[in-house]
This record gives C-alpha cells, sequence and structure tokens, in this order.
C-alpha cells in the first residue's frame, strides 16, 4: 500500500498550458464565438501561439455548421506515463524478449520505444492500457505500473 501512496506523490498537478507543450502540428482555433470554444482544445492552443510564429495549421470558419464544428477537439487532461522498468522488475526471463518486441511494434519500434522509456515521449491510457493488458496475458495480475506519470494536456488526433 506505500507503495501505491509514492506513486500517486510522483503526479505532478496540471501545468499552465504554454505554447511549447503544443505539437507544432496541431490545428489551432481562433473563433471566440463558436459556441464551443471554451470546451475546445483547438481554441485553447490558438491563445498561445509561439513568439515570432506567424503561420501554421487553423480550422477555417466554414469547419462549422450551426454548434457543430468537424474538428472540435474536447479539452482532455491525461495521465500518462512513462518508463518500464518497474514493469519488467519480476518478468521471468523467458518472458522478457516476446513482452519487449510487442511493446517495441505497438509503438513503433526501438527509437519509440526508448524514447517511451526515457520519458521523451508519454505514454496515454489507451498506451498503458494495452501494455498492461499484454503482461496480464503472460500471466503477471500483480499490481502492474509505469515508472512514472504526468498530468498533461492531451493532443492526440481525434
Amino acid at each position: 500500500m506505500a507503495e501505491k501512496t509514492t506513486r500517486n506523490k510522483e503526479m505532478t498537478s496540471i501545468p499552465a498550458l504554454t505554447a511549447d507543450q503544443i505539437p507544432p502540428s496541431f490545428a489551432r482555433c481562433f473563433q471566440s464565438d463558436c459556441p464551443r470554444a471554451d470546451s475546445c482544445m483547438r481554441f485553447l492552443a490558438g491563445q498561445h501561439i509561439p513568439a515570432g510564429k506567424t503561420k501554421g495549421e487553423a480550422i477555417y470558419p466554414t469547419a462549422r455548421t450551426g454548434g457543430d464544428c468537424k474538428h472540435y477537439k474536447q479539452t482532455r487532461v491525461i495521465r500518462a506515463a512513462y518508463g518500464f522498468g518497474a514493469l519488467f522488475a519480476e518478468v521471468k526471463q523467458k518472458d522478457n524478449t516476446p513482452l519487449r518486441s510487442a511493446i517495441k511494434k505497438h509503438l513503433g519500434g526501438n527509437t519509440t520505444y526508448y524514447r517511451y522509456h526515457h520519458g521523451e515521449k508519454l505514454l496515454t491510457p489507451e498506451q498503458q492500457e494495452w501494455i498492461i493488458r499484454l503482461f496480464r496475458r503472460h500471466g503477471y495480475t500483480d499490481e502492474l505500473h509505469f515508472d512514472g506519470y504526468r498530468d498533461v494536456y492531451d493532443f492526440t488526433s481525434a
């Protein structure tokens, strides 16, 4: 039980959104008259333009039909994870290579795997669930967790 408390303390508070957190390819919206602007991640991103940036992906007014927008993305904060050390701590040697290979394949290869492992990229809740299910299918049912967690804005495609 003490382990769970420690992990929860590792969770950071939701950071204030800054321009550098927003992926360069994420389309921003500037339509303050949209009825859904106050809950839209794209509108929130449009309020945070890096100094010196003069162009980029944008949502056009033609995307809206009445109160609905084809590119609306609900603002969502996720508990992202990184690091696989804790998951592999009790893994049997015979399972180590197949588990790592499956995760690498799912995440897109060796380089990407290590970026997630070192916290350069963060696992979404959906990716975390896929990995936990993989471990459970191999018989690992004890408390499974990643090395660290951060609360971040979700900029994944939708």
